[in-house]
Parts: C-alpha cells; sequence; structure tokens
C-alpha cells in the first residue's frame, strides 16, 4: 500500500473511533436518563463495545461492565439498541441492588425488568432476539382485534369512491365503528380479554415538532383512541438526536392511527402544491401561509370529526327515546359517546414506557387568514381512505408490545 492509501486508511480508522467514542457516551447518557426516569440508583458501569454478533449485550458483574455489540448499533435502530440496554440493566438491578448472583433469567430478572420498563420480548434471553429484533409486533394479535381491522380497512377502501356521499358515508361509518368498539371495551368488565397495547415510533428526522405535525396528533389523540407523545430518539449513523412521535394504544387502535397520520401527511402536501401559488408573492411570507394553510386543512377536518360524533350521538339517543330495545350495555355506549373516557389499561402502558412525563407550553403561531381560512373548508371535504396495508411514506416502524 503507498503512502497516500495508507494515510487514507489512518483517516478512516480515526473516524471510526471517533464514532465509537460517540456511541459509547450516548450509551452513559442514555444509562443516565434511564435511572432518573424509573427511579433507580444505579451506579454508572464501564461500557465497551464488543464485536459479538450473537451476543447482543452482556453485563460482567466483577468488573461491572456492560458490553453492547457494535453490530447490533449498526445494524438496528437505535429504539432496539436501547431495549437491549435495559435489558443488561436489569441484570445490574439483580446483581447490585437485588443482590443476586446469578445471571438468569428467572422471577427476580423479570422483577427488575418491569422496574426498568423492559416490555417483550426484551425480557427474554438477548440470544433468543436476533430473529424477533427484525420483525414488528403483531397489529392485532386477538380475533376480535382482526375482525375491526379487517371491517375498517374494507369501509377505508369504500371511501374511495368517485361518488362523493358513499365515500363520506363509507369513512363516516368507519370512525363510528372504532368509536363503538373502544366503547365497548371501556364498558367491558373483564379488560384482561382485551388486545394488547403496542408502542409505535414515528421517526420525522427532524429537530422539532412542527404545529402542524402535532395538530396531526391531536386527531390522533381526540379521534382514534391513542395517546401520543413527543419524544426524541438517536441515530447512531449519524451521532444526533432527532424528534419521534410515539403512538401507544391498543393493538386495534395504533395502525389505524398510524394510516391516518400518514394519509394527513400526504393529503396535506397534495392540497398545497395545487393551490400554492395562491399564496407566493413578494407581500407574503410562504413558510407562514403554508404552515397557516396545513393548520386550516387539519382544523376543518377535525370540525368534520367532531360533527360526525356529535350525529352519531344525536342518534343514539334519539333510539332510546323512541324506545328502541337496548341492552345496558348499549344505553351506557350511547350515553358516553361524547364523553372524554380514559383507558387504564392503556394509561398504564404509557405509565410503563414513559414514567416522568412532562407537559410543556407550546409559542402562539403567526397565522395568515386568508389561506387558513379557505383550507378550512377544503378540510372539511377531505374522507380519509386508502387501505391500511398500502405503502406508507416511509418504512414501517417497530411495534413494541407489553
Amino acid at each position: 500500500m503507498n503512502e497516500r492509501g495508507k494515510g487514507k486508511r489512518r483517516k478512516e480508522e480515526r473516524c471510526t473511533e471517533a464514532v465509537r467514542r460517540a456511541w459509547l457516551e450516548q450509551l452513559r447518557h442514555e444509562f443516565k436518563t434511564i435511572c432518573f426516569q424509573y427511579r433507580v440508583q444505579l451506579r454508572s458501569p464501564i461500557f465497551e463495545l464488543s464485536a459479538a454478533r450473537q451476543q447482543l449485550g452482556c453485563w460482567i458483574p466483577e468488573q461491572r461492565v456492560i458490553r453492547i455489540s457494535e453490530d447490533l448499533i449498526t445494524s438496528s435502530s437505535w429504539d432496539v439498541v436501547l431495549m437491549v440496554l435495559k435489558h443488561e440493566m436489569a441484570h445490574q438491578v439483580c446483581s447490585e441492588l437485588l443482590g443476586i448472583s446469578q445471571t438468569g433469567h428467572g422471577p427476580e430478572f423479570q422483577e427488575a425488568c418491569q422496574l426498568l420498563g423492559v416490555p417483550e420480548p426484551y425480557n427474554r434471553a438477548t440470544g433468543d432476539l436476533p430473529e424477533i429484533l427484525k420483525e414488528p409486533s403483531s397489529n392485532a394479535p386477538t380475533e376480535a382485534g382482526r375482525k375491526i381491522i379487517q371491517r375498517v380497512n374494507k369501509l377505508l377502501a369504500l371511501a374511495g369512491s368517485e361518488n362523493e356521499h358513499e365515500a363520506a358515508l363509507a369513512m363516516q361509518r368507519a370512525t363510528e365503528l372504532l368509536h363503538r368498539h373502544n366503547l365497548h371495551i371501556l364498558h367491558t368488565a373483564s379488560q384482561e380479554q382485551n388486545a394488547a397495547c403496542v408502542r409505535l415510533t414515528i421517526r420525522t428526522g427532524k429537530k422539532q415538532i412542527a404545529s402542524w405535525q402535532r395538530a396531526i396528533c391531536r386527531i390522533l389523540t381526540d379521534y382514534f383512541f391513542v395517546e401520543v407523545i413527543f419524544s426524541s430518539l438517536y441515530d447512531a449513523q449519524r451521532q444526533d438526536n432527532y424528534k419521534t412521535i410515539e403512538l401507544l394504544g391498543r393493538s386495534e387502535n395504533v395502525p389505524v392511527a398510524e394510516h391516518c397520520y400518514y394519509f394527513l401527511l400526504q393529503q396535506l402536501e397534495s392540497l398545497w402544491q395545487r393551490n400554492r401559488q395562491k399564496w407566493q408573492g413578494e407581500n407574503r411570507n410562504t413558510r407562514t401561509a403554508k404552515n397557516s394553510y396545513y393548520l386550516g386543512l387539519l382544523h376543518g377536518f377535525a370540525q368534520k370529526l367532531a360533527e360526525q360524533r356529535a350525529s352519531q350521538h344525536a342518534d343514539n339517543l334519539r333510539q332510546m327515546s323512541e324506545g328502541k330495545n337496548m341492552g345496558q350495555g348499549e344505553v351506557s355506549e350511547a350515553l358516553g359517546t361524547l364523553c372524554v373516557q380514559e383507558d387504564n389499561q392503556v394509561q398504564a402502558f404509557v405509565g410503563f414506557h414513559f414514567p416522568r412525563l412532562q407537559t410543556r407550553s407550546v409559542r402562539s403561531l403567526r397565522i395568515q387568514q386568508q389561506p387558513y381560512e379557505e383550507a378550512l373548508i377544503t378540510g372539511k371535504k377531505i374522507i380519509l381512505h386508502q387501505s391500511l396495508t398500502e405503502k406508507k411514506g416511509q418504512e414501517q416502524s417497530l411495534l413494541i408490545s407489553r
């Protein structure tokens, strides 16, 4: 190898070492954050990267070392790395807080996993994980959940009809179906038989959550029965943190909410491209006009969903007043149509993954009235359609079930 080649190789090695140091520093930071979030007092260990491919991580109590596979970091997203880190921290809890010398995955280890928010399947032996990590969890593990997804899918396909009335009716029936299903769950005595909860991460690739993204998320929370958490995730390839949108809820609700997110994302961009020339000019701030247009579309769509829910509520009350035969559960569902009801199982699931949530105020926005008001009218005409199985704008995110 000539001198030029040797110099290039030395530079690449220095870059690789710098990247490794960045990964180790991030692991230390994540360790401290996990301890703070879950109120666990653990002494910081020594972090090392290993060349292992099968053993994703390990805790060496005698040396107080946590090793993480470099191959895991390069081949998986950082949320998977975090779960493996938590797994090894659970071993550290067993040896340093519970005084257990064995390194198995028995009851004490499972207790440590609960303490640190380690979900299935990451509370198993890490040697069992490589095949599991590359496959997202099932969207609807129960028969009831699968049936709901199938029915919603068919209705959203019908909502793509060229007949405007048929399309609007199909969308309304899809949202009503989800609403009735979730009210039924809340009024069911035994919640243990309900579908599992799942967590899905939408990676924005941005440093900030835009105002219109927050507006989409309010729609998902208000009408699609999921909890939305704004968080951030490290990108090991770019050595930087980027914002994420976390969807948490029952396994039949999360994929529908995710579909709605990407559908609205496409609609905003498509409608803006068709109308942007109206709001571009020497005296206009195009960015503000675009944000105003986006927000108008979303507020109009949200008003449409609110009107549909109010109409459903009125129909239910009319059936009751006309003396229609309704069971006690149906009466409770009818009366609760407009009530904001808390799903305790979902709230517990959110607390398991995000034990220390903080509410932050959002600064006021500049709105250009003309694009906003025109978009408000257009937004009321948006019809949620397309099959949930159609390709989204980006790769399917990892679903983590508990």
